[in-house]
């Protein structure tokens, strides 16, 4: 897969007509629309994959095929084989191939239950709209009372009962709700321009999608999507972050003849877990006044309480004002002490002894990545994976390396990023799982049998193996993956003279 938001944003289609750049669909089509509002899902990935989605309009129907009145009964299958030509489209009767003719056959959109019912059947526009309605809130009572109107109707226009008997069903089958194709032509516009600016300006776009906190996936998958695209990521900084996930501009290290770095999001000091509105509305007074010259002069003007100095520390927001991190936990408390703050300013309900030993020695790289972690939610220092040195990741096969074993059983470890619960139709309980190497991000399909025998791993250990069948779409352009199996993942065994 390609990776932008290196030393120069991607050069732009300039030829392509509106809807049309082959970058952008490729992007969508291929399953990359991570962050993308309204396709960024897993199951709507999935869809962009199995349609080969490369035109506004089959991106406008999947907006809707994927809602539950359009989705049940396999129409989402039907949709993508039907799309691509790998079946034949099937109208039912003639006189829907006109309704029908833009989702090839398949009832996705709302009014499609009205036009259908009109065309067909000739049965008067507001009894359809209340046939529509009991569909959507499946009202059993209200669709056998329409349905006897429908059947007479029908008869009444002359047509066999082969035909209504089988229009009816098309019918009674979107049950759920979905949308109205202006509904989803407006989604789908939205998510081709949200398409376009990732493609384009990938960093200024996930920095986008970081700061607005509301879309479908943790702020850790957003930041493995960027590190996927290339983009690294600044710790916050008391002088350098602002209240937004902010795109660091190129720079080349000064003295030296090194090639431009790439762009990089400046993670902001809201991010930090138990930071009080309190102190970040003093941060924000006083950096505006003038920086932080040094450790000293932040606590004396933003007088923060003791556990988030020590949290400021911990994710490096005072590394730029210099020092070891051991010197800022001094300079944190002199300055307390100093000023005739309260000599436990720093050990307020936390054992001082615990305090005093974390700050013994200059922190590792490992213990920061746990820090991070644990104060952001991700990693800023390095990858997440850095946290679990001890994972024998040579001996399974890679994520990015999956589409090479269609129909395969593969053997594959990962982070898990995602965990949702789901029930089968016949109700059994099953899960899916989105596990990331340093490859790439799969999904996981556990079944109810899979997951009554190991699903109790995927709470268990935060890193799993996971033996499945990659099992292919029908146009091989992406796949799924039926769990078998899922383990503890192998550790490198330490012998007691490398102990």
């Amino acid at each position: 897969m390609p990776a932008f938001g290196g030393t120069e944003d991607p050069p732009r289609n300039t030829d392509a007509e509106p809807w049309s750049d082959p970058e952008i669909w490729q992007m969508i089509a291929s399953g990359n629309g991570r962050g993308v509002h309204h396709i960024e899902s897993p199951a709507m990935t999935s869809l962009a994959c199995m349609a080969d989605v490369r035109d506004i309009d089959r991106l406008v129907a999947i907006v809707s095929v994927i809602r539950p009145g359009a989705a049940n009964g396999l129409k989402k299958t039907q949709f993508a084989r039907r799309a691509q030509g790998l079946e034949p489209v099937d109208y039912v009767h003639e006189s829907l191939s006109k309704v029908l003719s833009s989702t090839f056959g398949v009832v996705a959109y709302e009014e499609h239950i009205l036009q259908i019912c009109e065309e067909f059947a000739g049965l008067p526009g507001g009894r359809a709209d209340v046939l529509r309605r009991a569909l959507v809130k499946q009202d059993e009572a209200k669709i056998a009372e329409v349905k006897v109107e429908f059947m007479a109707a029908a008869k009444a226009r002359s047509r066999d009962a082969y035909s209504i008997a089988h229009v009816w069903d098309l019918v009674a089958g979107f049950k759920g709700y979905a949308f109205c194709r202006a509904h989803s032509t407006a989604y789908a516009v939205e998510a081709y321009q949200g398409a376009y600016a990732k493609r384009y300006h990938p960093a200024e776009f996930m920095a986008c999608v970081l700061t607005n906190g509301k879309g479908f996936y943790s702020p850790l998958v957003y930041t493995l999507e960027c590190r996927r695209l290339g983009i690294g990521f600044l710790s916050p900084d008391v002088n350098a972050s602002s209240h937004a996930f902010t795109v660091e501009p190129e720079h080349t290290p000064s003295g030296t003849h090194a090639p431009a770095l790439a762009k990089s999001i400046r993670v902001p000091l809201r991010s930090i877990k138990g930071l009080s509105e309190t102190t970040l509305a003093r941060w924000r007074k006083e950096r505006c006044k003038a920086t932080f010259q040094n450790v000293r002069d932040f606590c004396e003007r933003v007088h923060p309480q003791g556990q988030e100095a020590l949290d400021l520390i911990r994710v490096g927001a005072f590394d730029s004002l210099g020092g070891t991190r051991i010197e800022q936990f001094w300079r944190c408390l002199h300055s307390a002490r100093d000023a005739a703050i309260d000599s436990d300013w720093l050990f307020l309900n936390t054992k001082e002894e615990a305090i005093r030993a974390q700050f013994r020695e200059e922190p590792g790289i490992l213990q920061m990545l746990q820090d991070e972690t644990e104060l952001l939610g991700y990693t800023v220092s390095g990858h997440p994976l850095d946290c679990h040195p001890n994972i024998r990741w040579d001996t399974y096969c890679p994520i990015s390396e999956l589409p090479r074993y269609h129909h395969q059983k593969v053997t594959v470890c990962g982070l898990i990023i995602v965990s949702r619960s789901h029930l089968q139709e016949n109700g059994e309980p099953m899960k899916f799982i989105s596990i990331c190497d340093r490859s790439g991000i799969v999904e996981c399909e556990i079944f109810a049998d899979a997951y009554r025998a190991y699903g109790l791993a995927t709470v268990r250990y935060p890193i799993v193996q996971v033996t499945a069948e990659v099992t292919p779409f029908d146009n091989q352009a992406g796949f799924t993956l039926a769990v078998q199996r899922i383990e503890k993942a192998r550790h490198i065994q330490m012998t007691k003279a490398s102990s």
